[in-house]
């Protein structure tokens, strides 16, 4: 599970920074900045954070800490709680 995860960057939990950014800029705009990461991800083969911040819509509303925080699929346990570990 780990490595599927690692394999997608992020993409997988990023309902988590939509949501805040929604927050922020609104579902369309939200989706549409995480699109643009999503491809620069996978261009750059760098870290979502680091491009998601990069880009300015995002990177007035979160911190690089921020996004890699949202991005962490060990912080992502839906409905299963917080006691849940992705091993």
């Amino acid at each position: 599970m780990r490595a599927t995860l690692a394999a997608t960057g992020g993409q997988l939990v990023s309902e988590r920074v939509s949501a805040v950014l929604a927050s922020h800029i609104g579902a369309t705009a939200a989706k549409q900045v995480l699109a643009e990461a999503s491809l620069r991800d996978a261009v750059s083969g760098r870290p979502p954070a680091d491009t998601l911040v990069e880009l300015p819509q995002p990177a007035c509303v979160l911190s690089r800490a921020e996004a890699a925080t949202l991005l962490d699929p060990d912080g992502c346990t839906g409905a299963a709680g917080p006691g849940l570990t992705v091993s």
